[in-house]
């Protein structure tokens, strides 16, 4: 398996635990992926762990069920499993600067009919007109939408909206500029979605998982989840300790550059160390759980023509989004919870993630005069910000560290006074995958960008190469939602490992299960009707005065 990340991690568990001898190869020193903790060099003292930064703060979903699968199969030394050190974040603001007030919405579920299509729309929109506090014409508007990509059937979903972008399909230039925001602004919240590319497809998926989430529909627990610490601590690391008592070996700080294909199979591998020492792996079944950019840099001639799909990645696109921690001496006075900032040109999301946390920051990492640890996502890297008026990846480091508390204090606060006072402010750490180069910043774990008809550039799981697998978030899932996350990542993950299964005739081992998401029964009827409108020809019956 090359590769520690999410996607690598599941195939090494589900393999493991069916008795395949399994190695997993990783370019760094330790395994997670994106999703590991990135810890501050030398910030910890008088027997405190070192600060703990993430590549971005991470978020468990009511409607993810692939990865609380597996959370629930990692147990823990002392008893029970990491499933146990999720904990529910029980609200959402959406912050705004100037005079416009901030919108906080608490998680929880709630009841809502979906007897018919006519009444969920009017509904729908009077639950929008109030909570977002949009125009109601705007607020029906989009819930008409939403209700058609709800009541779509799959043929429609994918020979239609795969191929519309977001932002064309709720018709956001005809709409104010909050409607814009907060319906239009998905990257905020689905960091590897952009509203203007995003196919209404994955982005009308994700509305539908979380809308069903909110009503408690087929949720595996509640709608919003962090982990209870830093993520390697709560997760990563004992999912390692726990592959390895299964007997997978792990060899860090080795790349694969190279696979060997001869009459449509992988005959070996070649890694190389940090000192560049090239070695031969030689394997029954190989797996590929690496990102897209750094996939598609092993498809040489052989192995793109034994399969063509694995050479149509090339016109996969890419994009940033990385994570700023914010160390702070005192904690700051908001709420526990996610926050968008709504106006931020970097599209901001943040989370007072140590408010959540179970261990006391201040006696657990840091040099004790650390509090609180706020994390931000920064999902936009193109648009240029408000304190040195370029885009992101054009400033320094220290720029991006200013920049993006500046925008934060543009949003929390009142009356020209911002809750995050300077004198809060201990120290800050960016993802360490952001590098500054002679050209600007330079990024080393991009995100796959959704875009418009990107579903036929993925490929699957199992290649046309007999004994090739891949499993990582650009491979086509079909549970439950296709955009960039781990749940993805363990999907794509659990598919390969049944393929391994059935490459190698293991019919006696036990099923490598996915989860189906959760469809209302309420639809199946209207979903019927639609599937013979499709194939008339005829639009959806609530598709009406598009243009």
């Amino acid at each position: 398996v090359r590769g520690a990340g999410g996607g690598g991690l599941t195939v090494a568990h589900e393999l493991a635990e069916r008795g395949f001898e399994v190695t997993v190869v990783e370019r760094r020193a330790v395994a997670g992926g994106k999703a590991r903790s990135l810890y501050v060099p030398h910030s910890g003292t008088g027997g405190r762990r070192d600060l703990p930064g993430e590549h971005g703060h991470r978020g468990v979903f009511g409607f993810y069920h692939n990865l609380p699968d597996t959370l629930r199969r990692i147990p823990l030394p002392g008893g029970g499993s990491v499933f146990g050190r999720l904990t529910p974040v029980t609200w959402i603001e959406f912050a705004r600067t100037g005079n416009r007030p901030d919108i906080p919405l608490p998680v929880r579920p709630g009841s809502l009919s979906l007897s018919g299509a006519p009444l969920l729309v009017a509904t729908l929109g009077g639950l929008l007109a109030e909570g977002l506090r949009l125009p109601p014409w705007e607020a029906a508007h989009f819930a008409r939408l939403a209700v058609t990509l709800f009541t779509s059937c799959d043929e429609r979903r994918f020979g239609q909206w795969e191929h519309l972008a977001w932002w064309d399909y709720i018709q956001a230039d005809r709409m104010s500029e909050d409607y814009q925001k907060l319906l239009g602004g998905g990257a905020q919240l689905l960091q590897a979605l952009r509203p203007p590319t995003a196919s209404t497809r994955t982005c009308g998926q994700g509305l539908e998982a979380i809308f069903y989430d909110l009503l408690g529909r087929g949720s595996d627990g509640p709608a919003d989840r962090i982990f209870a610490g830093p993520t390697s601590e709560e997760w990563i690391d004992p999912w390692v300790a726990h592959l390895r008592a299964l007997g997978v070996r792990f060899a860090f700080g080795r790349t694969v550059t190279r696979l060997e294909c001869r009459a449509g199979r992988v005959v070996s591998a070649t890694a190389r160390d940090h000192r560049g020492a090239p070695d031969r792996i030689d394997a029954d079944w190989f797996v590929a759980a690496v990102p897209a950019d750094r996939a598609v840099r092993l498809w040489n001639a052989a192995l793109r023509a034994a399969d063509p799909r694995l050479a149509a990645m090339d016109g996969l696109r890419h994009t940033w989004c990385n994570g700023i921690q914010y160390f702070l001496r005192r904690p700051a006075p908001v709420i526990a919870g996610h926050i968008v900032h709504v106006d931020s040109p970097w599209k901001l999301v943040s989370i007072s993630q140590s408010k959540l946390w179970r261990a006391p920051f201040e006696r657990t990492w840091g040099d004790g005069q650390v509090r609180e640890s706020l994390s931000v996502d920064i999902s936009d890297w193109e648009t240029p910000g408000i304190l040195y008026g370029r885009p992101a990846r054009h400033c320094t480091r220290e720029e991006v560290a200013r920049e993006v508390w500046a925008q934060m204090r543009a949003h929390l606060g009142r009356a020209g006074r911002s809750v995050l006072d300077d004198s809060l402010l201990h120290s800050w750490y960016l993802d360490e995958a952001i590098t500054e180069g002679p050209d600007g910043l330079r990024e080393d774990d991009p995100y796959l960008l959704n875009s418009t008809s990107s579903w036929e550039l993925r490929p699957d799981a199992v290649t046309a190469v007999g004994n090739l697998f891949l499993a990582a978030d650009y491979v086509r899932t079909y549970a439950n939602v296709d955009f960039t996350s781990m749940e993805t990542a363990n999907e794509a993950g659990r598919r390969a490992a049944a393929g391994v299964l059935t490459a190698a005739g293991a019919s006696e081992a036990p099923e490598v299960r996915t989860f189906r998401g959760y469809e209302a029964p309420e639809f199946a009827v209207l979903k019927r009707e639609d599937r013979e409108r499709w194939r008339r020809g005829l639009p959806h019956v609530l598709d009406t005065g598009r243009r």
